[in-house]
């Protein structure tokens, strides 16, 4: 999978995923050790969204913030992926990068989900190997 566009666009490896006929942007987050969605997609997919209890996750800052876990299944690329996902606000956080580029990324998928599918995100040649 290419992901040059997203790279040219952000600075930031990009992939759109699939769910009940919307696209959502992911950022592929080597830097974090969770996966994170926007609270408010958590709201508008509540149907088929599956809680699995709660998380503490680390801020960069080192404060924690406990937050709620869910699953939310979703296509890419032919495949069906149901990753854990932290929900926490972050369109503000991401308001930036939509400012600048036009693309609003609705949460991000970390070194958790990266492993658990044996993802390789490859910058020699801006490729994701999954």
């Amino acid at each position: 999978m290419d992901l040059s566009y997203g790279i040219c666009k952000t600075k930031l490896p990009i992939i759109l995923v699939e769910i009940e006929d919307k696209y959502l942007c992911f950022i592929l987050d080597t830097g974090s050790t969770c996966s994170l969605i926007d609270s408010s997609v958590v709201e508008y997919f509540k149907d088929i969204v599956e809680p699995v209890g709660d998380y503490c996750i680390s801020g960069i800052e080192g404060t924690k913030h406990k937050v709620d876990m869910i699953t939310l299944p979703f296509n890419f690329e032919g495949q069906i992926y149901k990753p854990k996902l932290c929900v926490k606000p972050l369109l503000d956080a991401f308001k930036g990068i939509e400012d600048e580029s036009g693309i609003q990324v609705h949460g991000l998928l970390g070194t958790d989900f990266l492993l658990e599918n044996q993802w390789i995100v490859d910058f020699r040649t801006l490729t994701l190997i999954h």
